[in-house]
């Protein structure tokens, strides 16, 4: 039987849109309870876009979390990250979790970066994932709640049985609630 194209209407996965065969219950209701730490192991085979947007949870997660072990194990060793205010570029995966650990998770105003996909797309070579969607980064400044946001494209790619973040693109397109904008502009 050949690939066919499944698109799914729910509020969660509206345009949601996969090739393979359905996920039985099952095996949906086993990896929605398999605990975070799990989750960058799995290789969800039958659903590769399924596996990225858990993984994109994990990564929101750690981020959250600010935990830096985490993090890295979402991230390809070869990982490319480009800021959306500086267009500074994160490169290596090791580097930019410890970049994290060293810059936004030290930073006492720093709360999370949440990531959420609006499109999930899996290449017709099933060799890469393109995600895309919209991003806020909240700080807890004296002044008030300063959100950042914009919008993302991530690359994730097949390593070994998983799926890794290869490279992630934000453009901020706003800044609110802190004086600290004018910084950021």
């Amino acid at each position: 039987m050949g690939n066919m194209a499944h698109t799914y209407n729910s509020p969660q996965t509206r345009g949601f849109r996969r090739l393979g065969r359905p996920m039985k219950l099952t095996r949906l209701l086993f990896l929605a309870t398999a605990g975070a730490a799990f989750l960058p192991c799995v290789s969800f085979a039958d659903s590769p876009t399924a596996a990225v947007r858990e993984l994109r949870r994990e990564s929101n997660a750690a981020i959250a979390a600010h935990d830096v072990t985490r993090l890295r194990a979402v991230l390809d060793d070869a990982y490319l990250g480009i800021e959306g205010t500086s267009g500074a570029v994160d490169s290596g995966g090791d580097s930019t979790a410890r970049s994290y650990g060293e810059q936004e998770f030290r930073d006492p105003t720093f709360v999370t970066y949440r990531r959420t996909p609006e499109s999930i797309v899996m290449a017709q070579s099933g060799k890469r994932i393109a995600e895309t969607g919209h991003w806020v980064g909240i700080w807890r400044k004296p002044d008030g709640t300063m959100r950042t946001a914009g919008i993302y494209l991530a690359v994730w790619t097949p390593s070994g049985t998983a799926w890794r973040l290869k490279s992630e693109s934000f453009v901020t397109l706003s800044c609110t609630g802190s004086a600290d904008c004018k910084k950021s502009d």
